[in-house]
This record gives structure tokens, C-alpha cells and sequence, in this order.
């Protein structure tokens, strides 16, 4: 896929630290779609609550859903990465320094 079909656009501005963008109406409904996705796990989850009898179950139902939300965000993140441009921010700037380097050493 060429990189002005993708989607989704990853912004990269350190290691950790990157935000994914939806860039056409396609990026829009692939998210919309993963936010619904959401919807019966969320409720499966209330309804479990709800039935919840001991302290123990409760604790387990809790820690079933935060790992379920964990997966999800994960999956999400790996899915939309792979269908996003990539524009990492600390290249750019290298690139810029670089260049305000070579500007300075040249006399201008």
C-alpha cells in the first residue's frame, strides 16, 4: 500500500512516545469500528459485576477486563501502526540540526 492510501498517520516524537491520527474518512471508520469492538466487552463486564456474589469474584472480573482492555489497546495500536505513514519527528529535527549546522559552517 503506498503511503498516501494508508489511513492512519503515525507520529513518532521519541521511543515511547507516538500518536496515531486517522487521515481520511477510511482511518475514521476503522476507528469508529474499534471503539464499537469495545462495546460488548465493556458490557459483558457490567453484566459480570452485577452477579458478582464474593470479594474474590469481583477481584477476578476486574482483572479479566483490564487485561482484556490491554490486549484490545494493543492489538489496536499494532493494527493501525501497520496501515499508518510513518513520520518520526526526531529524524526531522536531526535532519534540521543538521542542516542549521552546515548553514552556520558555511558563513550564511
Amino acid at each position: 500500500m503506498r503511503d498516501e492510501d494508508k489511513p492512519f498517520i503515525f507520529y513518532r516524537t521519541g521511543k515511547w512516545s507516538f500518536k496515531i491520527a486517522p487521515r481520511n474518512a477510511e482511518g475514521v471508520r476503522a476507528t469508529i469500528f474499534w471503539v464499537l469492538a469495545l462495546i460488548p466487552v465493556t458490557g459483558l463486564f457490567m453484566w459480570m459485576m452485577n452477579g458478582a456474589q464474593t470479594d474474590a469474584l469481583t477481584t477476578l472480573y476486574i482483572i479479566l477486563y483490564i487485561a482484556a482492555i490491554v490486549l484490545w489497546s494493543l492489538a489496536k495500536m499494532r493494527w493501525m501502526k501497520a496501515r499508518s505513514e510513518i513520520v518520526d519527528f526526531e529524524e526531522l529535527l536531526q535532519i534540521k540540526r543538521e542542516q542549521d549546522r552546515a548553514k552556520k559552517r558555511s558563513g550564511r
